[in-house]
């Protein structure tokens, strides 16, 4: 079966993912809490001046997932490049069975290293591997188990009373969204001060952790 170019880059998006969860002692990383770091990672793209990855995401109610990165997770683990752990079955109250897993870089695979260092030299894989270091920094801020919760309740995916949108068009709504603004909004808590944008990354973090608080 011939390979796409998008299935390649969704992979390369998982691995650059659990590199910054392991740097920031995250890993190894739930199921739902690596889906909720990589809508993060889309939606707070604009802080680094950079695009987000994925064009949509569909709101479910629950944090979210993207069932495209899903598939390119499980064929990872199948390449020996990632390593599945605390592998379990839930069922739900419809009866619904659900799976759940934690996720980490396979430091033992001999292709794993000659990967690592291609990204390393290109520019622009570089650029993003420094963005998500930094978010995965600021998520390991918030108590382990709030993680994916703080994502469900990021701005731009809960709904408001007006926003009855089942997906969420990411890329369309760059430099629009309730997310920009919030964070374009800390400027004013600190007047005269220039916010690095990691830090501005570790402020919405606990903005949310505080949110899903209640």
């Amino acid at each position: 079966m011939t390979e796409t170019l998008d299935q390649i880059k969704h992979r390369v998006r998982l691995l650059q993912l659990l590199a910054s969860a392991e740097q920031a002692a995250l890993a190894p990383i739930s199921l739902e809490k690596l889906h909720a770091f990589a809508y993060l990672a889309d939606i707070l793209s604009p802080v680094w001046n950079l695009r987000p990855f994925e064009d949509r995401i569909g709101r479910t109610g629950r944090p979210p997932y993207y069932p495209d990165l899903q598939l390119q997770l499980d064929l990872l683990v199948g390449m020996g490049l990632v390593e599945p752990s605390e592998l379990s079955y839930t069922v739900e109250d419809g009866g619904d069975a659900r799976f759940s897993a934690s996720y980490a870089l396979r430091f033992a695979s001999p292709h794993l290293q000659p990967i690592t260092n291609e990204l390393g030299d290109d520019q622009d894989s570089a650029a993003e591997q420094k963005f998500l270091d930094a978010l995965a920094e600021a998520l390991a801020s918030l108590p382990d188990d709030e993680i994916a919760q703080a994502a469900s309740h990021d701005l731009a995916y809960e709904r408001s009373a007006s926003d009855l949108e089942d997906y969420l068009e990411l890329d369309s709504i760059v430099g629009t969204s309730r997310t920009e603004r919030a964070v374009a909004s800390f400027d004013q808590v600190f007047p005269g001060s220039k916010l690095t944008p990691a830090r501005r990354l570790y402020m919405y973090a606990n903005y949310l952790g505080r949110r899903a608080n209640g």
